[in-house]
């Protein structure tokens, strides 16, 4: 086996399929056995969906012979960390959710172990996004949960008492801030969140960016391309006018903000739903959702707002069992129901958009009975990404850059330019052959 440091200067995404095929191979042998004598087959498994217990009750109440314990200590934001440390003490557990922007990571650390046996056969079952973002090289490496079309939600209230409509593109958007903030100083269309960054990707993403891509093993950066730039440019534009906030993210300045209708609209996810129903109660039947405002009416396009997977790690003792939870818990109809119950989730396995569950919209928007049906079809203008393989250095970097230029009002498009100097050399010092790509 190659060192980490050589395989690192060696290997990415395009070319990671025949290494991983043989790490699969080499965690397989001689472990993978059924139950035995002594009880069932145990599967240890991280993950940090809510009420995941009771989706995991479901297949060992019908799999006796292979039980699944689940860890929910672990948060999507620590993953990486912790299945890195647990590879490292050699205590991986057998699977783990991962969010699609760290399954590169996973894959170049050699812990999400090659899939490709059950999903291969799949891509026609398969949500384009999620197909994208969990297949490499022809390789597949997550069991994809769902995908995150994106929508403008908004408050109908609001719109209606100042005579506002919902934009559909991005200079109706500013247009539409300018007149709600001019008719109520209170009110703000929106907040440009600087703790953000998966927001603004996946704004750049829309607008054509390409934060990362592969070629033959060779990466390029271009966190501060012209689309990125002008996403830049444009919220530095409506910062400056005031017409926006500034409020963070999942703050109690934000959650507050919701509630009260300081706040009239919000860009988020088709998982944002249940977010806003838990902060704003009270606001419950006064939303509506549309697709998010467009650069190009004619042309339109979607970025990536979040989404996970289910791994299969290389340290699993029982590999074969691990697989066959993995494409249960994703791809089953009871497992689905159970996540659309409990959990909210958009399935990425397209017979699962089929649940009776997911042709009524969801409580916060009683009367949007298009919702799902909207959301299959941003799914299909949804861009095409590549993340990359220290996705958290750009995020952090992207946090601490952007909250100094908001607070000392800086510009916008320097601190892009710092989050991407940040990543390259992240990555420069992690033996990646890389090049910036301005």
């Amino acid at each position: 086996m190659m060192k980490p440091a050589t395989r690192l200067r060696a290997t990415a995404l395009s070319a990671l399929a025949a290494s991983a095929l043989l790490l699969s191979a080499c965690s397989a042998s001689g472990t993978d056995t059924a139950a035995t004598a002594d009880g069932p087959v145990t599967l240890e498994y991280w993950s940090w969906a809510p009420n995941i217990e009771k989706i995991v009750d479901v297949w060992n109440e019908s799999h006796p012979d292979i039980q699944v314990n689940v860890n929910t200590s672990v948060a999507s934001t620590e993953i990486v960390a912790k299945l890195a440390a647990a590879k490292q003490a050699g205590s991986l557990p057998d699977v783990s959710n991962t969010t699609y922007e760290n399954l590169p990571n996973l894959v170049t650390s050699e812990i999400a172990s090659d899939v490709t046996d059950i999903m291969g056969d799949r891509e026609s079952e398969t949500a384009a996004p999620a197909w994208n973002l969990t297949t490499f090289g022809d390789v597949n490496y997550a069991v994809p949960q769902g995908t995150a079309p994106m929508f403008l939600y908004y408050r109908t209230d609001i719109f209606e008492q100042y005579g506002l409509t919902a934009p559909t593109t991005w200079d109706e958007y500013a247009a539409t801030a300018a007149a709600l903030h001019a008719a109520d100083p209170s009110k703000y269309l929106a907040t440009f969140p600087a703790n953000d960054a998966q927001l603004f990707a996946a704004l750049s993403q829309q607008a054509g960016a390409e934060w990362w891509t592969n070629d033959d093993g060779a990466w390029t950066v271009g966190i501060d391309d012209a689309a990125s730039t002008k996403v830049a440019d444009y919220w530095q534009s409506l910062v400056q006018s005031g017409s926006i906030a500034t409020f963070k993210t999942y703050t109690p300045e934000w959650q507050a903000a919701l509630a009260d209708g300081t706040l009239a609209s919000w860009l988020g996810a088709v998982w944002t739903p249940p977010i806003l129903q838990n902060n704003a109660p009270d606001t419950v039947g006064k939303w509506a959702a549309v697709p998010i405002p467009q650069w190009t009416a004619n042309d339109p396009s979607s970025g990536v707002l979040g989404g996970s997977g289910t791994i299969v790690t290389t340290g699993s003792k029982h590999p074969e069992q691990a697989k066959e939870f993995a494409l249960w818990l994703n791809t089953s109809m009871d497992a689905l129901e159970a996540y659309v119950t409990y959990a909210s989730i958009w399935p990425a396995t397209l017979e699962g958009r089929e649940l009776p569950e997911l042709q009524q919209p969801p409580a916060l928007l009683p009367e949007q009975s298009d919702f799902y049906a909207t959301a299959a079809e941003i799914d299909d203008i949804t861009a095409k990404v590549t993340w990359g393989p220290n996705v958290s250095v750009a995020y952090d970097s992207f946090t601490n850059a952007f909250s100094t230029a908001v607070n000392s009002g800086g510009s916008f498009s320097e601190a892009l330019a710092s989050v991407q100097d940040a990543v390259v050399a992240d990555m420069q010092k992690s033996g990646y052959d890389v090049s910036a790509g301005r």
